[in-house]
């Protein structure tokens, strides 16, 4: 489970809200409990720091991509 109080100080010291943390985890379940390797986080994403959230992310082994079979948003991919 991704938690908050878990992440590194990132680049700017930035916090990571867990609530924010928790929809992620949450997207990531949903489509990973249907067989599915990608979770669509565009809507869930701060419009600030959005930066310090990628970086987490991939520090998980998360890959953060703008284009996902064919569509256009923000996912995060695990294998």
């Amino acid at each position: 489970m991704i938690k908050a109080k878990d992440a590194k100080a990132i680049s700017r010291s930035a916090v990571l809200d867990q609530h924010i943390l928790d929809q992620i985890n949450f997207a990531i379940i949903k489509e990973a409990s249907q067989g599915n390797y990608a979770a669509q986080i565009g809507a869930i994403l701060p419009t600030t720091n959005t930066i310090e959230y990628y970086d987490y992310l991939k520090e998980l082994g998360f890959e953060i991509r703008t284009f996902y079979k064919g569509e256009h948003g923000v996912y995060i991919v695990w294998c």
